[in-house]
């Protein structure tokens, strides 16, 4: 999942692909740990996928409070 994918979703959908990640991670780990995962890089690319998401969630949340801050300096 690349960087404009993930600004193409909503913040509903941002928050349950997070959730749904979160929780391949976990079934990832228990796999490698009990040594039946192939591709052990899967659980890296996961982590990642995790990160870009929770980059775009905090920058929606910055974006918000910058506007909100705007609107108050402009009404007074």
């Amino acid at each position: 999942m690349n960087i404009e994918d993930v600004r193409k979703l909503n913040n509903e959908e941002l928050l349950n692909e997070k959730e749904s990640i979160l929780k391949t991670i976990m079934e990832n780990r228990f796999k490698h740990k009990s040594m039946q995962l192939s591709d052990t890089s899967q659980i890296n690319k996961l982590r990642k996928d995790k990160a870009r998401i929770m980059t775009v969630i905090n920058e929606r949340k910055i974006t918000e409070q910058l506007e909100i801050d705007e609107k108050e300096n402009q009404d007074g």
